[in-house]
């Protein structure tokens, strides 16, 4: 094992299955898609639960894609799917199951008003470099940040957002006072969650660097945003 994640919730997530979909038609993050899949594979392991990793549209061409608990969008970017597969993750989503989003998962399907609002924000510009920034938590729920403090500081890519569900619960919120190119001012979630649509999805825009992967804190924040997308709280 490469690094040890605390087993949350074993026994409800038994015979559970999670996609990991990589599918790019713009900038690929090579390390953090290698690194993100490590990650969730462990995660999964460790919490009884099948990953099965796809970097093409195939998964979504079949009726057997609600036979998963979750899909993970793992630096997804641009359009990565065709009406049909668009017809049926909507289906899956009605269906009560769960989406992850991460990182440039809000870089994805700009011409998809519907995925917008299911991760809750378009990706809208990000400073140069990939300055520390330092993260605050919110109130609004501990049970994904009570291993956190209640700042810290990381290096990373920080997306300034469109938002398009007004409905998100943010979780992390970034201080741009800590670092220069922020455009969402003083209201800037950088993690969230929300109910939608009959399921449930979970965004976090960390996650450019492959290093961050490793990092304990955003592993176990991973974690328990994907164990809201299979199981709800």
């Amino acid at each position: 094992m490469l690094f040890h994640i605390a087993v949350f919730s074993q026994t409800n997530t038994l015979e559970k299955k999670i996609l990991v979909y990589t599918h790019t038609n713009g900038y690929v993050h090579n390390e953090a898609i290698k690194q993100g899949v490590v990650l969730i594979n462990e995660i999964g392991k460790n919490n009884g639960v099948k990953v099965v990793h796809s970097k093409t549209q195939k998964s979504f061409k079949s009726d057997q894609l609600l036979n998963y608990d979750a899909i993970i969008f793992l630096c997804t970017t641009l359009d990565v799917l065709d009406d049909l597969q668009q017809e049926k993750f909507i289906e899956f989503i009605h269906a009560g199951k769960g989406f992850v989003g991460i990182h440039a998962a809000a870089d994805t399907e700009y011409e998809w008003p519907w995925y917008g609002r299911l991760v809750g924000a378009y990706f809208a510009s990000h400073p140069k470099g990939t300055p520390k920034a330092t993260i605050h938590k919110t109130s609004n729920n501990s049970f994904f940040t009570e291993h956190l403090e209640e700042k810290w500081a990381i290096e990373d890519e920080w997306y300034n957002y469109n938002f398009r569900n007004l409905n998100i619960i943010p979780l992390l919120m970034l201080d741009e006072k800590t670092y220069d190119g922020g455009v969402n001012g003083s209201n800037h979630p950088i993690t969230w969650y929300h109910e939608f649509e009959g399921g449930r999805s979970f965004y976090t825009g960390l996650g450019h660097h492959g290093k961050t992967y490793k990092d304990e804190r955003f592993q176990k924040l991973l974690e328990k945003g994907i164990l809201y997308a299979i199981n709800g709280l």
